[in-house]
């Protein structure tokens, strides 16, 4: 296992969710819900006090203890509904974190392989640590598709010049499951990214974020596709 200990892996996780109820909970693959699934998956590439739950919930504390890692115990203010603003919830979770930089780990995001994950620490390591080329981490799909808005195409010409996909200019979509930096800048600016992130590029089905019931069902159908390796 490479050496990962200035990283502290946050996996913050709340009870309530407006959308699809306990769905930190519903049930993902043999015995495991989706909160112990992805401690399961890091688990794989980071030592177990090095990867925190962060929550204000009993039974996320139970599985912390269960599973061999760290409960990060967060406010009720901090974890009920939208009291807090996002930036809030960041810098509190992450004024915690022991060691110089963090990794935040979304549980919703399930089919994020251990693979990427150790590729993007290694990454992160790499450029932005040491050669200081970014200054955090975020991964991504990169999506060759065609986008409108209410006024008409974005980024290709809806007439008889129209662009083929494979000639589409880059565009990101942020899977919502991973974010690197290092603690002093977060917190000094309230947020996981910098002005220049590294993108670290993920397979597709690793951007599948479980927001309705049926991103869950598709992870589901997708999880036959996934390989850690």
């Amino acid at each position: 296992m490479n050496d990962f200990s200035n990283i502290s892996v946050v996996i913050p996780v709340r009870e309530g969710s407006s959308r699809v109820k306990q769905k930190i909970f519903l049930p993902f693959h043999k015995e495991l819900n989706l909160v112990e699934w992805k401690v399961d998956q890091l688990k794989r590439i980071q030592r177990s006090d090095r990867i925190f739950l962060s929550s204000n919930s009993e039974r996320v504390k139970e599985i912390a203890h269960n599973m061999g890692v760290e409960y990060l115990p967060r406010n009720d203010y901090l974890s009920t509904g939208h009291d807090a603003s996002f930036s809030e919830v960041i810098t509190g979770i992450v004024n915690d974190v022991p060691t110089d930089h963090f990794a935040w780990v979304t549980a919703v995001v399930p089919l994020m392989k251990p693979s990427e994950y150790r590729e993007a620490f290694e990454l992160y390591l790499q450029k932005v640590v040491e050669a200081k080329s970014h200054d955090s981490l975020v991964s991504v799909n990169l999506l060759k598709e065609y986008f409108w808005n209410d006024k008409g195409p974005l980024n290709y010409r809806a007439d008889k010049n129209h662009t083929i996909s494979q000639e589409l200019p880059n565009i990101y979509r942020v899977t919502n499951g991973l974010y690197m930096r290092n603690k002093v800048d977060t917190l000094a600016e309230g947020y996981f990214l910098g002005q220049k992130p590294l993108k670290h590029q993920v397979c597709k089905i690793s951007g599948v974020d479980i927001d309705e019931y049926e991103d869950y069902q598709m992870s589901l159908a997708l999880k036959e596709f996934y390989d850690e390796f």
